[in-house]
């Protein structure tokens, strides 16, 4: 990258990778989340009335993708979402029977119907330990009724083994429940129904994550295995992280706030392979911009697994909404020219304003620790350039972090 040298593009990028690492959610907490959607989906997969369809609990979103983060606040709810897929359906249900049957089911459980939160447009949420002392143990699960093809097993299983392509993808979709549908109540077609595709987004994002050093089986299995915690994430993910953070500290609990879908959509997008994150942080942040299109005068970013579907659709309807992801991209790009820019304890502040003060905080105390290490045993050497700085202010104080202040 032009306008930056080598060795502070590097210490950068030790920064950002350390910053982000903080903010994965435990093993623990990923464990936790396991074992309460295995036991929800284990008990809604028993149900009798829709057993003879097969059903099956997989987590979609976030958790799927490997890009889900610590809320920023301690008391604040992890989101997890799930698919409750059924391997057909009778032929006299509509969208509305379905949506009722599940709710019903999970009406019948005595815990979860104490969990169970108003119904939603698309889905039934379950909230679990509300009454928790441990705010890391606070978190809801959005869970969205859906049918699919008889056959769509063997189809993931065909469209996994082949290379990726958008025609592949699309085999794959499913037919989701939708309250706002004109034929909610009445249709039992479920080519009528509403379309989605968590499964080919999850491929489609797993091709996208693809890099030089990185093979295509090794970034499916970091996204598609259900259930399985993963600690080397791909520089697109934890580039995904890094950007969901930085907007959820800029905009907070505001309901306008630019959504994952788009941000991790123009990511994906943008993202070119970069095995630096700081290189591919910036490329994306420069680029994501060019994926958003105007036809007609509306906004659109099209649903790589599904073009038909605008997921910016409710720009026109909530200007805000578009005003606040410019705002934000606007944001991004002076973030980018401060990181290259600025030196000493206001990069620190730079990166603590765009993060969090307590992930950065923790980044550099781990640094200054390794440093105070280093340097009594003789290993330390750092350039008045390098690391030394902020880490090690109180050490050495003619010393600022990426040179003079």
């Amino acid at each position: 990258m032009k306008g930056i040298d080598l060795s502070r593009k590097q210490e950068l990028d030790k920064i950002l990778v350390a910053v982000v690492k903080s903010l994965d959610i435990t093993r623990t907490q990923f464990e936790n989340l396991s074992q309460s959607y295995n036991a929800v989906g284990k008990y809604l997969e028993s149900d009798p009335i829709f057993e003879p369809y097969h059903p099956i609990v997989t987590p979609q979103g976030s958790l799927r993708l490997g890009t889900i983060i610590q809320p920023v606040n301690d008391g604040d709810d992890l989101d997890v979402d799930l698919v409750y897929r059924l391997l057909g359906k009778s032929t006299n249900w509509t969208q509305s029977d379905i949506k009722r049957l599940v709710g019903k089911r999970l009406k019948e459980h005595g815990i979860y119907r104490e969990m169970l939160d108003k119904e939603g447009r698309r889905c039934w949420t379950l909230l679990y330990r509300q009454e928790s002392n441990n705010a890391k143990e606070h978190y809801h699960m959005d869970i969205l009724p859906c049918v699919a093809d008889k056959e769509h097993n063997n189809t993931l299983r065909s469209v996994l083994t082949a290379n990726y392509s958008p025609e592949n993808v699309k085999r794959v979709a499913i037919c989701i429940t939708d309250k706002k549908s004109a034929d909610y109540f009445t249709s039992t077609d479920t080519n009528t129904w509403l379309k989605s595709n968590p499964d080919g987004y999850a491929i489609w994002f797993a091709s996208r994550c693809k890099n030089t050093t990185e093979i295509r089986e090794t970034i499916l299995n970091a996204i598609m295995p259900i259930g399985q915690y993963v600690e080397d994430k791909t520089i697109l993910q934890r580039i995904v992280q890094l950007l969901k953070r930085h907007r959820d500290i800029m905009f907070g609990d505001d309901d306008e706030k630019p959504i994952s879908i788009i941000i991790t959509t123009l990511a994906g997008r943008a993202y070119n392979g970069e095995t630096c994150l700081f290189d591919g942080l910036c490329n994306i942040i420069d680029n994501m911009e060019r994926y958003i299109h105007l036809e007609g005068g509306t906004y659109v970013v099209n649903n790589p697994v599904n073009p038909k579907e605008n997921f910016a659709d409710k720009w026109a309807e909530c200007p805000k909404k578009k005003e606040k992801f410019f705002a934000w991209l606007s944001n991004l790009k002076l973030l980018k020219a401060n990181l290259i820019h600025l030196k000493g304890l206001q990069l620190r502040e730079t990166l603590s304003v765009a993060f969090g003060k307590r992930p950065v905080q923790n980044v550099f105390d781990e640094l200054t620790t390794r440093h105070k290490e280093d340097a009594s045993t003789g290993k330390l050497r750092v350039a008045s350039t390098g690391m030394l700085g902020v880490v090690g202010t109180t050490l050495n104080a003619s010393n600022t972090f990426f040179g003079e202040e």
